[in-house]
């Protein structure tokens, strides 16, 4: 009767920790998946951003070639004036 008990806390330990060690694998493939998954859009941040800071660089000199157009169309309708 002892022994019988102690076979079945025996086997029932047995598939506790059969199942902690699975949890454990699973939860450790899905901590390296979402690392990756971080990895991968810390990665796709950096790159918008350097698209954002080239885009900005564009606009202002874009912007600075607007401006100066402006002053050479004032000035030869000034000329025209003249």
């Amino acid at each position: 009767d002892m022994i019988a008990q102690l076979t079945a806390e025996k086997e029932a330990e047995i598939k506790h920790k059969d199942f902690c060690v699975d949890e454990f694998n699973t939860n450790q493939l899905q901590t390296e998946k979402k690392e990756r998954e971080k990895q991968d859009l810390i990665a796709k941040i950096e790159d918008l951003e350097m698209s954002i800071k080239t885009l900005e660089e564009a606009i202002n000199t874009l912007r600075s070639e607007i401006a100066e157009m402006q002053v050479q169309l004032k000035r030869a309708g000034e000329d025209r004036e003249k």
